[in-house]
């Protein structure tokens, strides 16, 4: 049997910040930071069906920015096959100093464990994975 069409994961796993707790709010405003990762699927389906441009690279992986993920912009590459890592915000319009800040903001990251994750103790939320 074969099957196409867009596949989810069952998480994500999100931070949000405010862009001035992360020393970025001259360039993004003082409104909303997220970073997040997701293992392919949904977020790897809206990046191919949304305007992009290249990023530069994070962490010396490719990454490419676009206005298609909600908020002003996402930040993302992919730190390991199969997974996504972004990171994005809420407020000023997206401008080169904007995409600088957030490659900065994306080369202060590291992945967790699932164990380290749960060590935050984050807040969980039902909610879809649509990116939309």
């Amino acid at each position: 049997m074969i099957s196409t069409g867009p596949t989810r994961t069952h998480v994500l796993r999100e931070a949000r910040y405010g862009s001035d707790e992360v020393g970025e709010s001259k360039e993004l405003s003082t409104g909303l930071t997220f970073t997040g990762v997701a293992r392919c699927g949904g977020i790897e389906d809206q990046l191919h069906s949304v305007g992009r441009q290249s990023a530069g690279k994070v962490h010396g992986k490719p990454a490419i920015v676009t206005t298609g993920l909600g908020g002003n912009a996402v930040l993302a590459w992919e730190p390991e096959p199969g997974l996504v890592a972004y990171v994005g915000y809420s407020g000023a319009v997206l401008d080169d100093d904007a995409v600088a800040a957030l490659r900065r903001i994306a080369e202060r990251t590291r992945l967790l464990s699932p164990r380290q994750w749960r060590d935050t103790r984050p807040t969980t939320l039902d909610q879809v994975n649509d990116f939309g």
